[in-house]
């Protein structure tokens, strides 16, 4: 990307993104590019801890948000607050918050959830992708949601969706985070509430619920191998990048995707094309 862009990283809960594209946001923000978090929920149900509330819970995972999206020059989060765990029941509402800051912000690129992702489990996750999906082909229309345009929001479409460690379609684009892997493990530390919860995933055998004094001290490193593990494992794809985050891009068109060409190459059995490093 060569022109000054605007990005909109749409996520189900706070730190969705640090581990699927942190280091690609980074390197965006780092090159003049405008970057934005829009969050659905406030992730006010994600923690096995039962000496904190929601609310605290809530107040908390923003600023955690805030704090990581500081660490490569993001702007500051737009929270919606949608129930976390229930997003799927708002989801008309969610399109149309979506739409609205898409206009509002004249974003270019979404980065979001692949919402067709096999063994993709979580409803939240389900929902936000397919939502910033459809927010990103209607955004165009005047017709949809007239009262953005009396709010002064014209209509507007962003070039191309971002789909997140893609498995239903082998990536399009890999991202080389090479210079940007260590500001990506920096900023997942500032999660610490999901750092703790996810402490089996980092250190083996740690109780999210009775972490020892040793074993808080390991999180950091724990979670930076974790990270190095995935990175490394997606750039197996291009053996001259180290480390890389993996996508499928799809271009916007007017209440649909430009993939005409690529459906037909799938329904003949033609292989995808190799993975473009950018």
């Amino acid at each position: 990307m060569s022109d000054r862009q605007v990005i909109a990283a749409i996520y189900a809960h706070p730190d969705d993104g640090e581990f699927f594209a942190a280091g690609t946001l980074a390197k965006w923000a780092q090159a003049g590019h405008t970057v934005y978090a829009i969050c659905a929920t406030s992730g006010d149900i994600g923690s096995k801890r039962r000496d904190v509330s929601r609310a605290q819970l809530a107040e908390q995972r923003a600023k955690e948000l805030g704090l990581a999206l500081s660490t490569f020059g993001g702007q500051p989060p737009i929270m919606l607050g949608f129930p976390d765990g229930h997003l799927a029941e708002h989801a008309a509402a969610l399109r149309e918050r979506l739409i609205y800051f898409l206009r509002k912000l004249a974003v270019d690129k979404v980065v979001t959830f692949d919402p067709w992702k096999r063994y993709e489990i979580h409803p939240d996750h389900i929902t936000a992708g397919k939502m910033a999906s459809e927010a990103a082909v209607f955004s165009c229309f005047p017709l949809l949601h007239p009262e953005h345009l009396e709010a002064g929001q014209l209509p507007h479409q962003p070039e191309e969706v971002w789909y997140m460690m893609p498995t239903e379609h082998k990536p399009n684009r890999l991202v080389d985070i090479g210079a940007t892997f260590d500001t990506k493990v920096r900023s997942l530390l500032h999660h610490s509430s999901q750092i703790e919860m996810l402490a089996d995933w980092f250190v083996k055998g740690a109780d999210p619920t009775c972490l020892t004094d040793e074993q808080r001290a390991e999180l950091a490193s724990g979670a930076r191998n974790f990270l190095e593990m995935m990175a490394r494992g997606v750039a197996m794809l291009k053996p001259q990048v180290e480390l890389a985050e993996a996508f499928f891009v799809q271009r916007v068109g007017p209440g649909h995707f430009q993939n005409y060409q690529e459906m037909f190459q799938e329904t003949l059995g033609v292989a995808p094309g190799e993975p473009e490093i950018v």
